[in-house]
């Protein structure tokens, strides 16, 4: 059994860790409320725009625009987005068992993260790798939409994904792929009943107007999809991030106050064992000496 000395030194340790992580939740929880709105409040910015761009693609010309049309090229980029800090549970490591899923021949990692280099570096050809602290999210977000459609207009890759945490709640992220190019966009024609009046917002859908025309209203508009969606998908990583960090930190904190439990319960037994065996030594000694 380990002497008295040595348990109450492991107390005095794992208390001091106690305090570390209870301090890192505490941090992580600041962060938390912030950049979960963040990441909120651009879901509906995003819908709407999805939306304009279903009613564009039906009224643009024959010819499609090249971000919506497929090419042959087997090549495939997968931007994957981790953090650059550890001590997040198992955030990282879902996404990576994610981007396992991708049954693609020939990829090209973007790594945002340095969790992720050197996942991405085992299993393909990583060309270019950002950290997630150098510059704010709208700038990453501008270089990323570059360097993604620039190699999809080139022909350099057939297709671009982007493996990155979802938030949905403080204790649940979801790994998701998401097919950023080329551009699905599922064309709903809505249905006008003979009665429909002009008053009916389904009639009036069909009524919208654009200027200029539609076809030069994608060359501006979807790029800029490009642009907001992976700005979005930043976002979503970062509050997943801090919410990860934060349960994570408190499972520890949680942990260690068990942990110092069970060794207070131990130093008490093993003090009580001393106390008794000291007894039984004096009653003994004493019992010698009659």
């Amino acid at each position: 059994m380990a002497t008295l000395r040595e348990i109450k030194r492991r107390i005095r340790s794992i208390n001091n860790t106690a305090k570390v992580t209870h301090a890192m939740e505490l941090v992580a929880a600041t962060k938390i409320r912030k950049s979960q709105e963040k990441a909120l409040l651009a879901r509906p910015y995003i819908d709407t725009l999805h939306q304009i761009l279903r009613e564009l693609s039906t009224k643009a010309g024959e010819k499609a625009h090249e971000l919506l049309v497929k090419n042959n090229v087997k090549a495939q980029m997968a931007i994957l987005v981790s953090t650059d800090r550890g001590l997040v549970g198992g955030l990282n490591l879902n996404v990576f068992r994610e981007t396992l899923k991708l049954e693609v021949e020939n990829l090209k990692y973007v790594v945002v993260g340095k969790k992720g280099l050197s996942f991405a570096a085992r299993h393909a050809e990583v060309i270019a790798s950002f950290h997630t602290e150098e510059q704010p999210f709208l700038d990453l977000a501008r270089t990323l939409t570059k360097l993604a459609i620039g190699a999809f207009r080139t022909g350099e890759v057939g297709a671009v994904y982007v493996i990155s945490p979802k938030f949905i709640s403080t204790i649940k992220q979801v790994p998701t792929i998401t097919k950023i190019l080329p551009i699905e966009l599922k064309v709903e024609q809505p249905t006008i009943p003979p009665s429909a009046s002009l008053t009916d917002p389904l009639f009036k859908a069909e009524l919208s107007l654009f200027e200029p025309a539609s076809d030069l209203i994608l060359e501006r508009i979807l790029p800029h999809h490009i642009l907001t969606l992976i700005y979005q998908i930043l976002l979503e990583a970062k509050a997943s991030e801090h919410s990860a960090r934060m349960v994570a930190m408190k499972n520890a904190t949680d942990a260690a106050s068990d942990l110092v439990d069970d060794l207070t319960l131990t130093y008490n037994q093993a003090r009580q064992e001393t106390v008794t065996s000291e007894l039984l030594d004096i009653v003994t000694a004493q019992s010698a000496f009659e």
